[in-house]
């Protein structure tokens, strides 16, 4: 799946194993996974918020638009980049898609 191809109609929500909290020594959110931890920006924060399993890419986009002042135009590309890459890591699964093996490995 390419960024360009996820449908403004998908609907991304964090993978089982993936969670969103905040840091207890910087304040700042975190993505905490087996592997790892993802530090998040604010913008970065206010995406995986919306990413609940029932708001889709558009309506989380519209959301961003307004609490960033930002085009949609712009916004989307981004936003759709980012959740690929999360999807890539399987950090991000779409509310109509199958686990892939990795996420069954857990």
């Amino acid at each position: 799946m390419s960024s360009n191809s996820l449908p403004l109609n998908a609907i991304p929500i964090l993978s089982s194993y993936a969670r969103l909290q905040q840091d207890r020594v910087t304040g700042k959110m975190v993505l905490v996974y087996p592997e790892g931890v993802l530090l998040l920006n604010e913008t970065a924060s206010a995406v995986l918020k919306l990413c609940d399993g029932h708001t889709d890419l558009a309506t989380i986009c519209s959301k961003l638009c307004e609490q960033y002042s930002a085009s949609a135009e712009s916004l989307i590309a981004d936003v759709q980049a980012y959740l690929h890459r999360l999807h890539q890591r399987n950090l991000i699964i779409f509310e109509d898609e199958p686990p892939s093996s990795d996420q069954n490995r857990q």
